[in-house]
């Protein structure tokens, strides 16, 4: 399964790009966020994105998403636990930075959720009752902060998490494998701030 992807933009479309990577053209899916600051970005730069791969009977085709930066992927990820959103429904949600989304889910502003495309009453409600008890657990966050300058870093626990999911759906290996090189990788390397380093950590030994 893919878990990241380095290519170059070959087409922009309203939710996605088509990314050159070596021979083959990707269709990556991104958040209106995403999007809007990616396609910004001066020409000829290479991009490169985690992804999540989505396929089941529902679906016409299999589905690629991507997140240029893991906090986005966390956040996504407790955005699919609210009853009722799918893959794409949860990343459209996402039109908002990272910090400025937080805030809105901190404050209660159900109000300025609906705001957001595809977002109705109670689908607002459900996610804040889904997300204010795990603000803390996805990014190194303070209230009020919203507009402070500096990266996020992902809560390392979240890290792990998110690590070991891609281990098993993506890469094969077994909960306890999983876990087992997670775990390892964290004992050499316990001050791990983003899922890139926790991935080079887990393979380090191996390719040495």
């Amino acid at each position: 399964m893919i878990a990241r992807i380095w290519g170059f933009p070959v087409e922009w479309e309203e939710e996605s790009v088509v990314l050159r990577a070596g021979d083959i053209g990707y269709r990556v899916h991104l958040s209106p966020c995403s999007h809007q600051k990616l396609r910004s970005r001066p020409e000829g730069l290479e991009l490169a994105l985690f992804i999540q791969h989505f396929w089941n009977e529902h679906l016409e085709a299999p589905l690629l998403l991507g997140f240029p930066e893991a906090d986005e992927q966390a956040l996504f990820n407790q955005l699919r636990k609210v009853p009722g959103l799918g893959p794409l429904s949860a990343l459209r949600i996402l039109a908002l930075p990272v910090r400025d989304f937080l805030s809105i889910v901190h404050n209660n502003d159900a109000a300025r959720l609906k705001s957001l495309k595809g977002v109705g009453e109670k689908t607002a409600r459900k996610i804040l009752g889904e997300l204010r008890g795990h603000i803390d657990q996805l990014v190194d966050w303070e209230p009020g902060n919203s507009s402070a300058v500096g990266p996020i870093h992902s809560h390392p626990a979240t890290i792990a998490h998110n690590v070991q999911e891609v281990l098993v759906h993506q890469f094969g290996h077994s909960p306890q494998e999983a876990n087992r090189l997670v775990a390892e990788a964290l004992r050499r390397q316990p001050n791990v701030q983003s899922m890139e380093e926790l991935f080079q950590e887990v393979y380090r030994v191996g390719t040495q």
